[in-house]
Protein backbone atom coordinates (compact mmCIF):
# COMPACT_ATOMS: atom_id res chain seq x y z
CA UNK A 1 0.00 0.00 0.00
CA UNK A 2 1.48 3.58 -0.78
CA UNK A 3 1.30 6.37 1.58
CA UNK A 4 1.51 9.98 0.92
CA UNK A 5 2.34 12.22 3.45
CA UNK A 6 4.18 15.76 4.41
CA UNK A 7 6.02 15.40 7.25
CA UNK A 8 8.10 18.00 9.09
CA UNK A 9 9.09 19.53 12.30
CA UNK A 10 7.85 22.42 13.97
CA UNK A 11 8.49 24.68 16.74
CA UNK A 12 5.03 23.99 18.42
CA UNK A 13 1.97 21.47 17.90
CA UNK A 14 -0.14 24.18 19.31
CA UNK A 15 -0.85 26.01 15.92
CA UNK A 16 -1.84 22.76 14.15
CA UNK A 17 -3.98 21.70 16.96
CA UNK A 18 -5.80 24.83 16.73
CA UNK A 19 -6.24 24.39 12.99
CA UNK A 20 -7.78 21.40 13.24
CA UNK A 21 -10.16 21.92 15.68
CA UNK A 22 -11.18 25.28 14.21
CA UNK A 23 -11.53 23.36 10.59
CA UNK A 24 -13.88 20.09 11.21
CA UNK A 25 -11.13 18.18 11.95
CA UNK A 26 -12.09 15.38 14.14
CA UNK A 27 -9.85 13.85 16.75
CA UNK A 28 -9.45 10.26 16.04
CA UNK A 29 -7.33 8.92 18.92
CA UNK A 30 -4.64 10.03 20.84
CA UNK A 31 -1.89 7.37 22.62
CA UNK A 32 1.39 6.71 23.65
CA UNK A 33 3.73 4.72 21.74
CA UNK A 34 7.17 3.18 21.75
CA UNK A 35 8.48 2.58 18.58
CA UNK A 36 11.72 0.34 18.02
CA UNK A 37 13.25 0.83 14.40
CA UNK A 38 15.23 -2.12 12.39
CA UNK A 39 17.28 -2.08 9.61
CA UNK A 40 18.56 -4.53 6.92
CA UNK A 41 20.27 -3.80 3.65
CA UNK A 42 17.03 -4.16 2.12
CA UNK A 43 16.60 -0.75 2.39
CA UNK A 44 13.21 -1.31 4.29
CA UNK A 45 12.30 -0.38 7.76
CA UNK A 46 11.00 -3.13 10.00
CA UNK A 47 9.10 -1.52 12.85
CA UNK A 48 7.32 -2.77 15.97
CA UNK A 49 5.07 -0.20 17.48
CA UNK A 50 3.75 -0.52 21.45
CA UNK A 51 0.73 1.80 21.31
CA UNK A 52 -1.36 2.49 24.86
CA UNK A 53 -4.58 4.02 24.99
CA UNK A 54 -6.43 4.37 28.57
CA UNK A 55 -5.52 0.53 29.68
CA UNK A 56 -5.45 -1.24 26.23
CA UNK A 57 -1.91 -2.07 24.96
CA UNK A 58 -1.47 -2.76 21.28
CA UNK A 59 1.91 -4.01 19.64
CA UNK A 60 2.57 -4.32 15.72
CA UNK A 61 4.74 -5.38 13.43
CA UNK A 62 5.02 -3.08 9.96
CA UNK A 63 7.65 -2.39 7.12
CA UNK A 64 7.96 0.91 5.32
CA UNK A 65 10.55 2.25 2.82
CA UNK A 66 13.33 3.54 4.28
CA UNK A 67 13.58 7.21 3.73
CA UNK A 68 15.97 8.94 6.28
CA UNK A 69 16.21 12.08 4.07
CA UNK A 70 14.69 15.66 5.26
CA UNK A 71 12.48 15.92 2.28
CA UNK A 72 9.11 16.84 3.49
CA UNK A 73 7.38 15.06 0.82
CA UNK A 74 7.17 11.24 1.41
CA UNK A 75 5.89 8.73 -0.85
CA UNK A 76 6.57 5.66 0.41
CA UNK A 77 5.33 1.63 0.42
CA UNK A 78 4.17 0.36 3.82
CA UNK A 79 2.53 -2.89 4.65
CA UNK A 80 -0.30 -3.20 7.19
CA UNK A 81 0.62 -4.20 10.79
CA UNK A 82 1.10 -7.54 12.29
CA UNK A 83 -0.49 -7.67 15.43
CA UNK A 84 1.86 -9.25 17.81
CA UNK A 85 0.85 -11.78 20.46
CA UNK A 86 2.44 -13.85 23.38
CA UNK A 87 1.58 -16.86 20.90
CA UNK A 88 3.58 -15.12 17.65
CA UNK A 89 5.95 -13.20 19.45
CA UNK A 90 8.98 -15.37 19.26
CA UNK A 91 7.77 -16.00 15.54
CA UNK A 92 8.53 -12.08 14.68
CA UNK A 93 11.84 -12.29 16.26
CA UNK A 94 12.74 -14.99 14.31
CA UNK A 95 11.57 -13.55 10.72
CA UNK A 96 13.16 -10.19 11.98
CA UNK A 97 16.79 -12.18 12.63
CA UNK A 98 16.62 -14.31 9.46
CA UNK A 99 16.18 -11.23 6.95
CA UNK A 100 19.00 -9.65 8.99
CA UNK A 101 17.33 -6.79 10.63
CA UNK A 102 19.55 -5.14 13.29
CA UNK A 103 17.93 -2.58 16.02
CA UNK A 104 18.58 1.19 14.67
CA UNK A 105 16.77 3.38 16.98
CA UNK A 106 14.20 3.63 19.68
CA UNK A 107 11.50 5.96 19.25
CA UNK A 108 9.21 7.51 22.26
CA UNK A 109 6.32 9.57 21.51
CA UNK A 110 2.95 11.18 22.49
CA UNK A 111 0.30 10.81 19.27
CA UNK A 112 -3.02 12.82 18.48
CA UNK A 113 -4.73 11.97 15.45
CA UNK A 114 -7.33 14.37 13.73
CA UNK A 115 -9.35 13.41 10.43
CA UNK A 116 -11.83 14.94 7.97
CA UNK A 117 -12.42 13.47 4.87
CA UNK A 118 -9.54 11.55 3.20
CA UNK A 119 -6.81 14.20 4.91
CA UNK A 120 -4.98 12.86 8.46
CA UNK A 121 -3.07 15.06 10.80
CA UNK A 122 -0.40 12.87 13.02
CA UNK A 123 0.69 15.08 15.52
CA UNK A 124 3.80 13.58 17.46
CA UNK A 125 5.41 15.33 20.72
CA UNK A 126 8.50 13.01 20.75
CA UNK A 127 10.33 12.74 24.22
CA UNK A 128 13.18 10.13 22.68
CA UNK A 129 15.53 9.88 21.09
CA UNK A 130 15.62 14.09 21.57
CA UNK A 131 12.55 16.31 22.38
CA UNK A 132 11.19 17.50 18.96
CA UNK A 133 7.62 18.30 17.89
CA UNK A 134 6.75 16.31 13.98
CA UNK A 135 3.45 17.18 12.30
CA UNK A 136 2.48 14.60 8.96
CA UNK A 137 -0.63 15.32 7.31
CA UNK A 138 -1.23 12.40 4.90
CA UNK A 139 -3.87 10.48 2.94
CA UNK A 140 -5.71 10.74 -0.47
CA UNK A 141 -2.39 13.00 -2.45
CA UNK A 142 -4.96 16.04 -3.44
CA UNK A 143 -7.00 16.36 -0.67
CA UNK A 144 -3.07 16.39 0.78
CA UNK A 145 -1.53 19.02 -1.39
CA UNK A 146 -4.18 21.22 -0.60
CA UNK A 147 -3.95 21.09 3.17
CA UNK A 148 -0.11 21.17 3.09
CA UNK A 149 -0.26 24.38 0.96
CA UNK A 150 -2.61 25.91 3.31
CA UNK A 151 -0.36 24.99 6.07
CA UNK A 152 2.36 26.13 4.69
CA UNK A 153 0.93 29.67 3.61
CA UNK A 154 -0.30 30.40 7.16
CA UNK A 155 1.07 28.71 10.12
CA UNK A 156 4.03 26.02 8.77
CA UNK A 157 7.40 27.18 10.15
CA UNK A 158 10.11 24.88 9.15
CA UNK A 159 12.88 23.64 11.46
Amino acid sequence: MKEYEYSFKVKSLDPYIKYCEENGYKKTSETSQIRELFTSNNKILARITTKKSNDKIIKSLDFKDENDSDEILKNCRETKPLIITDDNKESINSILDILGYKKKKHLDRKRVVYEKGTVKFEIDDYSSPEKMFVVAIEGEKEAVDKTYDIISKTIHEKI
